[in-house]
């Protein structure tokens, strides 16, 4: 037995390896650092649809030889804190921004010295810098005055983090960051300089202030860029910097000054504001050489249209440069086509230098993968994930539904003594309940489209197959036995293989959100460890195998399980603890194990060590490693401090989820099921373990398996719940065919 277990072992070891390389185009160059410059544009607030309605002749070169995707820019702060996306993308973390983050200065500019209307008094910008900090500012044309705030508040939220992490690397590694432009209207709004500060709140080059802007009658809000002054400003600065960050704040006025006027017009003005950015990138085109210098179009913060339509997260991105290709943005943190995170920022623009930080930031550097169509798989994405966002809830609540109409018909009886569902019915519904599963992943097969029609292909589509199943098996424990395995091993099938469809499953990740965005999520992984213990007890169940035999299918399965959720595939390192602890679990109820305090402690140690040597296998083996490995370098270089970080985030998630998740009422219903057939209906159980001893070790694993997965997932709440479903169902099937037999003591001829 230990010796197919390491061949197994080494076999998937292996397969993570390759499978874990690198395949798509990096574009990273082998120019001198000196030779190049990265030139970021910033529009603020509009949509893709915003550019793909506008006139950009200029972006459009860049698309021609570059890529487009999706952002996810999610921060840790309400819609209205829009500088918290800012400081986000400069630190490669979710974070929140004061409030204060906009004030940025020239180092000379003077600042009044109290906000009270009847002092006078000005100090310059470095003398206020001086006086807030207790330091004299090094050098730099621009000053951000709120540094320490900003430093407080974003530390606060996200401790053992670095603000102006990028600003900070850039500097040490002999780079010069630049940046010019606003979003004032009527006060500063310069949150483009937490982007691009270091870690003082300095930029060595930079033109901010208002004298950027000009008067216009004929745009909203009064004012916009002027465009001469602009360029003055980018020629003088661009010979000294190598990144530059340019913030046409046109398309922001559009959004603060849109409330006193009609939607025709307020479109008309931000399709104006994108096309005079556009006209202003194509002279800034002409000023670098193309050749060595890397392109980039983002949006921080979204456009309130599309936040109404329930896109909060998403936000467009461009990137071209000599080494990029037409298609779509990708990266390690999202592994799907057209998608990237606000983590991958900053790794990209030091990548395209040749300047590598895997430890300083938690995201991957931005890869192309070719396609000819990319806005028309980006607006296809789009629509999917806005259909999610609005309807997942809708096939959550309806399965929550299903199950607890289950649980009341099973288990009502057995303490009222009133029947609420024919026999039938409940053998149905049950069937139907452990093959929902499987329609939930294969409904995004047809595009979601409308909800009634999805609805009824999933919960429809399950009774089929429940019906279908019956028919052709006469005892229901096979029945039961096939669905189990079939789910497993289709789950199993789309982590190795197919890697999609439980992604985009209502059962799956929130895109928006931003989450998880791959690998195998708390959902699917307690359906996963259920159906696979549920699959082969009851196959033990109906043949009478022998206990050696049993242990060495189930853990060979069980290894091919732990791989599957570990960081080389399904990335769900709450997931691989709660299957290795299953797994020892197994081992030692199969063969009627007592427990024992030294068993227990074994148990957990061996997991604790299987789990740190997962991760130390992800930092060493794998290119790019996933959040165990980063995890674990954090850990590492961070000490106790980001290892009581990691934890009090977990706990916070845990007790959030524990009063909002939906899966709350079932698994409370299961809680509460446990002990009322533990202190009333033990004879019961007593029974069940008599007569069925190996379905009943099944029952015992599944729960023990749903506690650990409630402590040790952040969103374990419906992980357990759906796993426990396999303890429960099953359980009420045979409590109710137990009540049904005979006097004689025989059972039910189902089985």
């Amino acid at each position: 037995m230990k010796k197919i277990f390491k061949n197994i072992l080494n076999l998937a070891l292996a397969m993570c390896i390759v499978l874990g390389m690198p395949i798509s185009k990096s574009v990273a160059a082998s120019d001198k650092i000196e030779d190049k410059k990265a030139i970021i544009l910033i529009l603020d607030e509009i949509s893709l649809e915003d550019v793909l309605n506008s006139h950009t002749p200029n972006i459009d070169v860049l698309l021609e030889n570059g890529a487009m995707g999706f952002m996810n820019i999610r921060a840790r702060s309400s819609l209205s804190n829009r500088g918290s996306t800012y400081l986000s993308l400069g630190m490669g973390v979710r974070t929140l921004a004061s409030t204060k983050g906009g004030l940025a200065f020239p180092r000379n500019q003077m600042y009044p010295l109290s906000d009270y209307s009847l002092v006078s008094e000005y100090v310059t910008v470095s003398d206020i810098y001086k006086l807030y900090t207790g330091k004299t500012p090094p050098d730099g044309e621009i000053i951000n005055i709120a540094i320490r705030d900003i430093e407080r508040t974003a530390l606060d939220i996200t401790p053992n983090n670095q603000v102006g992490l990028l600003g900070k690397i850039a500097k040490e590694k002999g780079l010069v960051t630049g940046v010019v432009g606003n979003s004032d209207l009527d006060v500063p709004a310069r949150e483009i300089t937490m982007l691009a500060m270091d870690e003082n709140g300095i930029i060595p080059f930079g033109s901010i202030e208002s004298d950027l802007l000009m008067t216009d009658a004929n745009v909203l809000g009064g004012i916009k860029l002027n465009q001469e002054r602009l360029l003055e400003e980018v020629e003088r600065i661009l010979p000294h910097v190598n990144m530059l960050f340019i913030d046409y704040g046109d398309t922001v006025r559009v959004q603060k000054t849109n409330r006193l006027t009609t939607d025709d017009i307020k479109e008309e003005q931000k399709i104006k504001a994108i096309e005079r950015a556009d006209s202003f990138l194509g002279q800034v085109m002409k000023k670098v050489d193309q050749e060595k210098t890397l392109f980039m179009v983002i949006t921080p913060n979204p456009s309130k249209e599309v936040v109404n339509q329930g896109n909060f997260g998403l936000t467009p991105i461009i990137m071209s440069s000599a080494n990029t290709e037409k298609g779509l943005l990708i990266s390690n943190t999202t592994r799907r086509e057209g998608l990237v995170t606000n983590f991958d920022f900053g790794p990209t623009i030091l990548d395209f230098f040749g300047v590598a930080e895997p430890r300083s930031f938690i995201g991957e550097p931005m890869q192309v993968i070719s396609n000819e169509n990319p806005t028309e798989v980006l607006l296809r994405n789009q629509a999917q994930s806005l259909y999610l966002r609005k309807y997942r809830s809708v096939f959550h609540q309806a399965f929550i539904v299903l199950v607890g109409i289950a649980l009341v018909g099973f288990y009502l009886p057995r303490f009222i003594k009133w029947k609420v569902l024919p026999n039938k019915i409940l053998n149905y519904l049950s069937l139907t309940i452990m093959a929902v599963p499987l329609t939930m992943m294969t409904v995004s097969l047809f595009g979601y489209k409308y909800i009634g029609f999805d609805l009824f292909y999933v919960f429809g589509g399950a009774f089929i197959i429940s019906y279908i199943l019956n028919k052709i098996f006469n005892k229901k424990w096979i029945t039961i036995a096939t669905l189990g395995l079939t789910t497993s091993v289709f789950l199993l099938i789309d982590i190795f293989f197919v890697k999609k469809l439980m992604i985009i499953s209502p059962l799956g990740s929130d895109a928006i959100a931003g989450g998880r965005f791959y690998g195998i999520g708390n959902d699917y992984m307690g359906i996963l460890l259920g159906s696979t213990l549920l699959g082969f007890f009851s196959l033990f169940h109906l043949y009478k195998i022998k206990k050696p035999t049993m242990a060495v299918f189930i853990t060979s399965y069980m290894i091919l399980v732990i791989v599957g959720l570990s960081p080389f595939f399904g990335a769900n390192m709450g997931g691989t603890l709660s299957a290795m602890l299953i797994a020892l679990l197994i081992l030692l109820i199969v063969f009627d194990k007592k427990f024992s305090f030294k068993k227990i402690m074994i148990i957990v140690i061996g997991v604790i060590v299987g789990i740190l040597l997962l991760a130390a296998l992800d930092v060493l083996f794998n290119p790019n490693p996933t959040h165990a490995g980063k995890a674990l370098e954090s850990l590492i270089t961070g000490g106790f401090s980001k290892f009581f970080e990691i934890i009090s985030y977990k706990l916070k998630q845990v007790f959030w989820n524990l009063i909002n998740a939906s899966w709350n009422v079932i698994l409370f219903s299961q809680l509460i099921l446990s002990i009322l057939l533990y202190r009333w209906k033990s004879e019961i159980l007593v029974k069940i373990r008599e007569n069925y001893p190996n379905l009943f070790k099944g029952f015992i694993i599944t729960l023990l398996g749903g506690i650990a997965i409630f402590l040790f997932n952040d969103t374990g709440t419906i992980g357990a719940a759906l796993i426990l479903n396999y303890l429960f169902i099953p359980l009420g099937v045979l409590m109710n065919d137990i009540v049904e037999c005979n006097g004689e003591g025989r059972f039910h001829k189902f089985f």
